[in-house]
Order: C-alpha cells, then sequence, then structure tokens
C-alpha cells in the first residue's frame, strides 16, 4: 500500500514537473523568435541594403523617366510598388538592429510596432549623435513611402484613362448574350 502512494506521487511530481517545462518553453517561444529574427536581419541586411540602393537608383533612373510614357505607367506603378517593398524591408532591418543593439532585449517590445521602429530608432540615433545616419535612414523612409504614392498616383492615372462605360467585371465571357444568341 505505501508502495503505490510513492509510485503515484513520483508520477504526479513527474507531470508538475513536464507541465512547468512546457509552461518555460511557451515562454520562451517569443525569444526564439525574436533572436531568429535578428539573426536573419544580421545575416541579410548587407544583401537587402545593396538591393534597396538599387531599387531608389532603379526608381529615379528608370521608373521616373519611363513613367511619361502613357502605355508603360501599369507595369512602372506594379514595378514602384515591388521596389518600395524592398526598400522598406532595409528600412525595418537596419531600424531594429539599431534599436536592438542600442536598446538591448527591450527592443521586443517595439518589434511588432513596424511602423514605430523606423522613427524610434531615428530618435535614438540623433540622441547618440549619429546624424549621417539617422538622416540615411529618414530618406529611406521617404523613399519607401513616396514610391508607394508614386505607384498609387501612377495607378489612379490609369483607372481615370478607363472608359465610364467599360464594364469592370471579372467575367470573361458575356454568358446572358452568348445564351440569347444560341436561342434564336
Amino acid at each position: 500500500m505505501i508502495r503505490i502512494n510513492i509510485m503515484n506521487n513520483a508520477q504526479g511530481f513527474g507531470l508538475r514537473v513536464l507541465g512547468f517545462l512546457l509552461f518555460l518553453g511557451f515562454l520562451l517561444i517569443p525569444f526564439i523568435l525574436i533572436f531568429g529574427i535578428l539573426k536573419v536581419s544580421e545575416f541579410l541586411y548587407p544583401v537587402i541594403s545593396v538591393l534597396a540602393g538599387a531599387s531608389i537608383v532603379a526608381f529615379l533612373l528608370i521608373i521616373l523617366p519611363l513613367s511619361l510614357f502613357e502605355n508603360l505607367r501599369g507595369r512602372l506603378a506594379g514595378l514602384s510598388f515591388i521596389l518600395s517593398y524592398i526598400v522598406g524591408a532595409s528600412v525595418f532591418m537596419y531600424s531594429f538592429l539599431t534599436i536592438f543593439y542600442y536598446l538591448g532585449w527591450i527592443a521586443i517590445f517595439f518589434m511588432f510596432m513596424f511602423h514605430l521602429v523606423a522613427p524610434i530608432a531615428m530618435i535614438g540615433l540623433l540622441l547618440k549623435g549619429q546624424i549621417g545616419s539617422a538622416f540615411l535612414l529618414c530618406v529611406g523612409v521617404v523613399f519607401t513611402y513616396g514610391m508607394r504614392l508614386y505607384g498609387v498616383k501612377m495607378s489612379a492615372k490609369l483607372q481615370e484613362r478607363v472608359p465610364p462605360n467599360y464594364d469592370r467585371s471579372d467575367e470573361v465571357i458575356d454568358i446572358e448574350a452568348s445564351v440569347e444568341d444560341e436561342t434564336v
């Protein structure tokens, strides 16, 4: 009788320890996620910063001049959106890495506020006296949103060119007209 009671207590203790370890594991998931994003950002930032610079140059030298031609605006609007997301990813990675290196693990609170990461990083860089880095980060933010707004403007101009009597439905074949033609 005493033996069974000890085994039941030992099994209950083991289940409690296992439950506690699982609880700690779930608490560690956000830290593992943040650490993973940090390592991926450290690894990818040199590559994506070069791509962001090339995107800005392509926007200035290719998209802006070619947008004068009306028949190219649809493709250029989409390309402008894509390039803006490349620049935006570079700005986010640089901002997140800056906040993480200056604030440490407090940066966890700012990571999920994507639109606040860059301004907080700019303020931090200005307070540390790194005016050049803050200016480059500001230029990156301006180009990110400027490229997106330019793409929206080009898309809006394309919508203005569509005639008002144009049917904007997704149907390729007019089913009602084809049924009437077969019955006649």
